[in-house]
């Protein structure tokens, strides 16, 4: 028998003819268009989770730094100095610590690196756009000195900044007591910066 609708591919049963749908159906294209959708937004948050995971890492470590060398200088009874530096181990008279930074026996505790200061630890650079420590007391911001008693004469904020901007930017807060604590907020309650 002749297939009577030419355009179509047809199954022939023994009593009539029926055509075979070759496109998508209404229901096809809305499933298709969800899962599509889902993958799209996914991938962003991926994308958003990596980036916040990749800063709270960072803030961790520093905060580990701190910590550390709070605790070293009580235990050695001398200054210890954390610095922003480079993988040499040389500080640099700069605020913004993504490039890493030292931590040193400051035996003479003028917040540099002497050649007869034993480096303590060496931190890497970061891929985060800037590290800003905004700070008050000597150095203003280029070093952080740990007293033997676990203080320190710097307070202020350190500000991690990735591409994502200031409203997803994570603080430091270091008091004077050398106590440091994480924050969402810089330490008058305000937005933090970047710039």
């Amino acid at each position: 028998m002749n297939n009577p609708y030419p355009s179509c591919q047809c199954v022939a049963h023994p009593s009539v003819w029926r055509c075979r749908q070759t496109g998508f159906s209404l229901y096809d294209l809305i499933i298709t268009s969800a899962v599509v959708g889902v993958l799209g937004v996914g991938a962003v948050s991926m994308a958003e989770l990596l980036q916040a995971t990749r800063t709270t890492n960072i803030v961790n470590q520093l905060m580990g730094n701190l910590s550390l060398a709070r605790s070293e200088a009580i235990k050695r009874a001398t200054p210890i100095t954390i610095c922003p530096g480079t993988t040499s181990g040389e500080c640099q008279a700069i605020r913004d610590w993504k490039n890493g930074w030292v931590m040193f026996s400051d035996t003479n505790g003028n917040g540099g690196l002497d050649p007869d200061e034993p480096i303590l630890r060496i931190e890497q650079a970061t891929n985060l756009n800037t590290i800003k420590f905004s700070a008050w007391g000597p150095g203003t911001g280029r070093w952080v000195t740990f007293e033997a008693d676990g203080s320190t004469k710097q307070n202020g904020t350190f500000t991690f900044c990735d591409e994502r901007g200031a409203t997803k930017a994570k603080a430091v807060i270091l008091l004077g007591t050398g106590r440091a604590r994480v924050s969402s907020v810089n330490s008058s309650g305000g937005s933090l910066s970047c710039s």
